[in-house]
This record gives C-alpha cells, structure tokens and sequence, in this order.
C-alpha cells in the first residue's frame, strides 16, 4: 500500500512540475540533447529509436536486448517538483545543482543548469545501474545546455 502512495506523489511532483515550468524552456529539444550515439552507449545497445514529446525525449533499443532498458530526458523549465518539495538526495559535480531520488526501485536524477532544470530518467535496469546511468547522461547534457 505504501508504494502506491510514494507512486502518486511521484506523479503529483512531475505533474506540479510540468505545470510550474517556464514554457521558454521547451524551446530546446529534448532529443537534440543526445546524439543517437550517445543514447545508444548509455543503454548499452548498437543502435536506438528516440520518442520526441513536446517536453521530453524516450531513447529505445531498436532491436530487443535484455537488459537493455529504456532512457528518458524530460525539460521541467525554471522548476523542479523534487527541489520544491525537499526529496531526493544531492548529487555533487553536475550542473549547477543536482538531486537524486528515488521512488521504489526507480530512480530519477534532477539536474540544474543556468535556469533550466531537467530530469533523466533509466528504468528497466537494476537501480544502481540506473542511478550511475543516469549521472553519465546528465553529464553530457550539461555540456549542450
């Protein structure tokens, strides 16, 4: 019962979020933020598919791999749902600022940089191994944003 309390949270922080951002912030593709390469590197996989949404990005292998899971950049704009309620842990030497939470056994790493914040998301994967994913990603994005 507890974990579909943390689950709903978790979607009233990314829905707060969403709401709050600055819509200047969209204005940066979220799949430009990774070259297919780089998605590709990060899953482990030859070669990926990349799902644009109007504030996010979903990298999948494009053939199956176990194990491979599935990444996700999502822009929140000038807010961050984690930083405005005090979750997560800080994340020292990337970006301006960065929080890791965790939520079950799914992680989500909140970065900020200059005025923007975004997230990025591993899942399919076991959580340590998505928690150092998702810090290598955000790495490489600071350095385009």
């Amino acid at each position: 019962m507890k974990l579909s309390y943390r689950m709903a949270f978790a979607g009233c922080v990314v829905f707060v979020s969403v709401m709050l951002s600055g819509r200047a912030a969209w204005a940066v593709d979220p799949c430009s933020l990774l070259t297919p390469a780089q998605a590709a590197a990060a899953l482990g996989v030859p070669d990926v598919n990349a799902g644009p949404g109007p504030n996010r990005c979903i990298w999948t292998p494009k053939k199956y791999a176990q194990g491979a899971g599935q990444l996700t950049v999502q822009i929140e704009g000038a807010n961050d749902g984690a930083k405005m309620t005090g979750q997560g842990t800080a994340v020292s030497g990337i970006g301006n600022e960065a929080i890791q939470t965790v939520v079950g056994n799914g992680a989500v790493l909140h970065v900020r940089k200059g005025n923007t914040w975004f997230v990025v998301n591993v899942h399919g994967v076991p959580l340590a191994q998505a928690t150092k994913m998702e810090q290598t990603v955000a790495q490489e994005i600071v350095g385009k944003l």
